[in-house]
């Protein structure tokens, strides 16, 4: 597959020990990898025109026995859990991590939101397997507690990464990818590169990305590639929704009604599969700046899709 970069969106393949990414000037991003390494220490240090400008920051590191987000400030750049921000804009990342072969490499960065077009097709859904991120009802106290006991309390994310790997023919149990994105650092299964990174270890490709609206979803729909969307709402703001309010939650988009509204796997629905109108969805994601994981069979394109928004 040919080396991508583009506006927000970078990627590079098959490379070892690290690499070098170039996009649009931005403030803040996403750093996406795809290994099969058993252990590794991932470093950063930023780039403006293209040149070194910064000392080189951990990232993230991992074992066997799991990983943990290093989230690092130093000179106006810091890593919170997974997001890269500086004070001042930079147009490329170099990544290094000694030893490591990656399969995919890549950065995100926030497009300039718009409002999509109207909905003019017939209904478009794809079938992706349901799953709760409740699979036990033991309450428990916190996601830690939760790995220990073999409940899902919130499991959102890695819930809705089961789904989508489910649809690619990898059905894998709640509670084994919710160990295996597990955050020792954060303390929690939310974070986004160690979901997609998951997405890579068991022989998937998967990317955190930045999606301009429902249209750019759906050219991934139209690929039979159900992304993963992040938003939050308050009470009133998404008619139907599970909970009165939520500060972050992650469903899978599985595609769109005839009327244009949204076809969703939400793992905290009672029955997982519901239909939220699509101006609510819009307008609450893009306010998250429209976060997704992007997750597809190896050789399976999806580049173009966000190198062209």
């Amino acid at each position: 597959m040919e080396d991508l970069s583009a506006a927000t969106f970078a990627q590079t393949n098959n490379v070892e020990d690290g690499a070098k990414l170039f996009f649009e000037a931005t403030r803040t991003g996403v750093l996406s990898w795809n290994t099969h390494a058993p252990s590794g220490r991932v470093a950063f240090r930023l780039l403006r025109a293209h040149q070194a400008d910064g000392d080189w920051l951990d990232h993230s590191e991992w074992q066997i026995d799991g990983a943990t987000s290093l989230s690092p400030t130093h000179d106006g750049t810091q890593v919170d859990v997974d997001v890269i921000s500086a004070r001042q804009p930079f147009d490329g990342i170099e990544v290094r991590a000694p030893g490591v072969r990656f399969e995919l490499l890549a950065f995100s960065s926030p497009v300039r939101s718009r409002p999509s077009l109207p909905y003019a097709r017939d209904a478009h859904i794809l079938d992706v397997p349901a799953r709760s991120q409740y699979p036990s009802a033991k309450p428990v106290l916190s996601e830690a507690e939760g790995l220990r006991a073999g409940s899902g309390r919130g499991w959102c994310s890695p819930a809705s990464l089961s789904m989508i790997h489910a649809y690619h023919g990898i059905d894998l149990p709640l509670e084994q990818t919710a160990r295996a994105v597990f955050d020792r650092a954060y303390n929690g299964t939310g974070n986004w590169v160690f979901n997609v990174a998951y997405s890579g270890k068991i022989g998937l490709r998967g990317v955190v990305a930045h999606l301009r609206n429902l249209d750019h979803a759906q050219r991934l729909v139209e690929r039979n590639l159900p992304p993963a969307i992040s938003y939050s709402w308050a009470p009133g703001e998404l008619p139907g929704a599970p909970l009165p309010h939520s500060d972050g939650h992650l469903v899978v988009l599985c595609g769109f009604t005839r009327n244009g509204d949204c076809a969703i796997n939400d793992p905290a629905a009672p029955n997982v599969r519901v239909v939220y109108p699509r101006a609510a969805i819009e307008r609450i994601w893009q306010r998250n700046d429209g976060i997704a994981y992007v997750v597809a069979p190896a050789g399976i394109e999806y580049a173009d899709v966000l190198a062209d928004p």
